[in-house]
């Protein structure tokens, strides 16, 4: 499972290939009115986080993402419900 600080580096890495040019992604920026994802963007960036976190993202879930950071708080999340106690 990956800390906080790994998911970030991961997603912003996953991220660099949705956006145009080599534009600094920070964690408060907002997936679509900062980076300029559209919907389908945004459908084929959660796709891309799931299979390398090996998550699913719940539609609920998905509804509450807006920013860059909110991806990764729910990444972890979802990744501490999957591992055994």
């Amino acid at each position: 499972m990956a800390t906080y600080d790994e998911t970030l580096k991961i997603t912003t890495e996953i991220l660099q290939k949705h956006v145009d040019g080599d534009r600094t992604i920070r964690p408060n920026d907002h997936i679509q009115n900062d980076l300029g994802l559209d919907s389908l963007g945004v459908m084929e960036l959660v796709a891309d986080v799931e299979d390398r976190f090996s998550v699913t993202v719940p539609n609920e879930v998905l509804s509450s993402i807006s920013t860059v950071e909110d991806i990764v708080r729910a990444v972890v999340k979802l990744q501490e419900a999957n591992t055994p106690a």
